[in-house]
């Protein structure tokens, strides 16, 4: 079995609902400072997976907002650790790797940003591609999952990128987000390089009217019965 086999198989004993690879040529247009090579000199490839939400504490809400923030948080535990396990995995073969957590910074809540955009990663390894909700949405569970990367010094077996655009543009996202983050979608929105949502109003609603609980109603609003 390939390098790239033996991983996959790997990340789906870990319980991980997808995993993509891409070569970091494809990052080619990531910004300054948030390119695969800006922390890791070397690197080839990246590597972008996915954890399933359960759907009972999001189809409820926001009775439910609570347990969403649960689900939350435990989801990130798991990508964390899944994350350090592949970087480990490759590691010890011999490939320096360098793992990034599902999580925005210490400091950079405000402006909802990381060192690396997994979203944007996952669109180049064939997870998917972006809905009007600025969010990654996967061909089987929509908006209902969670990302983290690993960049390597390792050659992998690169999935191509996906073909169409999943999102339907039913702006149902954009009739039940209760800060009007998204309203300015047209014109902007695209399915391959999302676009910037108005993030301070977003961030405004969790972190100052919720004291800090997620929202999860764009998420919500992309299930399908």
């Amino acid at each position: 079995m390939s390098l790239t086999g033996e991983l996959k198989e790997f990340a789906f004993r870990l319980g991980l609902a997808d995993i993509g690879t891409a070569p970091v040529s494809r990052y080619a247009e990531a910004p300054s400072g948030h390119k695969p090579g800006d922390y890791l000199p070397g690197a080839k490839s990246v590597i972008t997976f996915a954890y399933r939400l359960n759907e009972g504490p999001l189809r409820n809400l926001p009775a439910t907002r609570n347990q969403y923030n649960v689900e939350f948080n435990a989801v990130n535990q798991i990508l964390l650790n899944c994350a350090h396990q592949l970087a480990r995995f490759l590691e010890e073969r011999g490939y320096e790797s360098v793992a990034f957590g599902p999580e925005a910074d210490i400091g950079d809540y405000s402006r909802l940003k990381g060192d690396f955009s997994h979203k944007h990663s996952a669109v180049l390894c064939g997870l998917g591609k972006f809905g009007v909700n600025n969010l990654l949405l996967h061909p089987r569970y929509r908006a209902r999952i969670r990302l983290a990367s690993v960049v390597t010094t390792a050659e992998l077996d690169y999935t191509a990128p996906a073909a169409e655009a999943i999102c339907d543009t039913c702006l149902e996202c954009v009739r039940i987000c209760p800060s009007g983050a998204l309203n300015n979608w047209e014109g902007n929105y695209h399915p391959e390089r999302g676009w910037v949502i108005n993030k301070e109003k977003c961030a405004h609603y969790m972190f100052v009217t919720h004291a800090g609980k997620r929202c999860g109603l764009c998420i919500h609003a992309c299930l399908r019965s």
